[in-house]
C-alpha cells in the first residue's frame, strides 16, 4: 500500500513529536538540528526526541550567567546519558556580529534598570540581552543554509502560548520547531517515565527549573526557598537587592518595579518566535 506524504498526513491531523520533526525538515531543508537545552522536564523530553532523527546535531545549554551552579553540571550529564553533543553559548563572553567582545552581565543590567518584573520591558530585556544574542551567536556560527532549532514550548503551558505557539515557524534562516506543542503536562510525564528520563530535581524546591533566575516572575516566597535550598545564590541575591536599593531602584528580586514606575518601553526588545519558543512561559514557574 502506497503511504501518503507527510503534508497529507498534516491536513488530516496536526503532527507532534519525531514526526513533526521530519515534516519540518523535508519542507525547509535544514543543515544543522539543535535542541535548545535547559535541563526542563520539558527540554529533556524534547533532547531525547529529537537526538532519534538522523540529522540531529546537538544540544545547545545558553548559560545566563544567573542560574544555579548545579544547572549547567546537570545538563551535562543529561547530554553524556543521552550521548548527545552538548554546546555552550554564555552571556557573560558574548559577541557582536563582527566579533568584539560584548559581554550581558546580569547583576550589571540590574544595577543599571532594577530586577525586571514581569513586564514586557523588563523581562523582554532579559531574555534579549542573557539569551537571544545567545541565539544570534548560534546562527552566525552556522552561516551556510538553514539551522532548526528545537524547542520544549507547549501551548497547554500558558494561556499566551496557547495563542502563539505553532508547532514550525521560519524567521529568516532559522526554522523553530515545537514537537510537543500539542502535549499535556500528563503527557509529557508519561514520555519521561517511560523513556526514563531524569525529572528536574530543582522546580520542586524552588519553582524553577534553575537555568535562568533572572526573576522576572519570581513569586513571594520564591528567593526565601533559594535561600533555604541554595544558600549561595540566595545570599547573591540579597546582596544585588541591597545594591539596586542603593542605586535608585526600590524594590527587590521578587516584587519588580511598581506600576508608578516610569520606564522608556523598549518593545522592540519583546516578542518573535525566539522568545514564544523559550521563554514566554515563564509567567508559570520552571517546570519546563
Amino acid at each position: 500500500m502506497t503511504r501518503p506524504p507527510l503534508e497529507l498526513l498534516a491536513m488530516e491531523r496536526p503532527l507532534s513529536g519525531l514526526p513533526l520533526i521530519m515534516q519540518a525538515v523535508e519542507e525547509h531543508q535544514p543543515t544543522r538540528i539543535f535542541a535548545m537545552f535547559s535541563g526542563g522536564n520539558d527540554s529533556v523530553a524534547v533532547l531525547d526526541i529529537a537526538r532519534r532523527h538522523p540529522q540531529f546535531t546537538a544540544a545547545v545549554y545558553i548559560d545566563t550567567g544567573i542560574a544555579l551552579p548545579e544547572a549547567e553540571p546537570r545538563a551535562r550529564e543529561i547530554c553524556e546519558r543521552l550521548n548527545v553533543p552538548l554546546i555552550v553559548y554564555r552571556a557573560l563572553e558574548n559577541t557582536r556580529a563582527d566579533g568584539t567582545a560584548d559581554p550581558q552581565d546580569y547583576d550589571q543590567l540590574v544595577l543599571e534598570r532594577g530586577f525586571p518584573g514581569p513586564t514586557p520591558h523588563g523581562h523582554g530585556k532579559m531574555f534579549n540581552r542573557l539569551k537571544q544574542r545567545q541565539f544570534g551567536r548560534l546562527v552566525r556560527d552556522h552561516p551556510n543554509g538553514r539551522i532548526m532549532l528545537i524547542s520544549g514550548s507547549r501551548r497547554s503551558e500558558s494561556a499566551r502560548r496557547a495563542r502563539n505557539v505553532r508547532p514550525v515557524t521560519r524567521e529568516g534562516r532559522t526554522v523553530w520547531v515545537a514537537p510537543i506543542w500539542d502535549w499535556s503536562g500528563a503527557q509529557r510525564d508519561a514520555y519521561l517515565a517511560q523513556m526514563d528520563l531524569p525529572r528536574n530535581p530543582f522546580s520542586p524546591l524552588i519553582g524553577v527549573s534553575g537555568d535562568c533566575l533572572c526573576g522576572a516572575y519570581a513569586k513571594p516566597g520564591q528567593l526565601a526557598a533559594i535561600e533555604e535550598h541554595y544558600p549561595c545564590v540566595g545570599q547573591r541575591l540579597r546582596d544585588l537587592e541591597r545594591r539596586t536599593a542603593e542605586a535608585g531602584f526600590p524594590w527587590g528580586w521578587e516584587s519588580g518595579p511598581p506600576a508608578n514606575w516610569k520606564n522608556e518601553p523598549m518593545p522592540h526588545l519583546y516578542g518573535g518566535a525566539a522568545y514564544e519558543y523559550t521563554c514566554a512561559g515563564c509567567a508559570l514557574g520552571g517546570q519546563s
